[in-house]
């Protein structure tokens, strides 16, 4: 499986953080595609949700200092980034 390679090639940490990788990946090429559709706004508001709980999450789970497997402080980032990078193209797609 592609995941397990890339986490044996010290890609990723484990196998979570390689299966949350590619949903974003994917949930973002989603978005760009709906963005040629009409109403894709409520579209965007699915993976901003979903970036903007996993980023809370993260953030209380370093905050506490729980272990986790899944959840580490370098979720903190890639969440909120994800979470810009669709609250950015949000507004684009609201301006035209």
């Amino acid at each position: 499986m592609i995941f397990e390679w890339a986490v044996h090639k010290k890609l990723f940490r484990n196998i979570n953080h390689a299966i949350w990788f590619m949903m974003s990946v994917y949930i973002l090429l989603l978005i760009i595609a709906y963005y040629f559709y009409p109403n894709s706004t409520i579209i965007i508001l699915f993976p901003i949700t979903i970036h903007f709980v996993a980023f809370l999450q993260s953030i209380y789970t370093y905050v506490k200092k729980i272990s986790s497997e899944t959840i580490t402080r370098d979720c903190i980032w890639w969440n909120l980034f994800m979470f810009l990078i669709y609250m950015f193209l949000f507004f684009i797609i609201n301006l035209f």
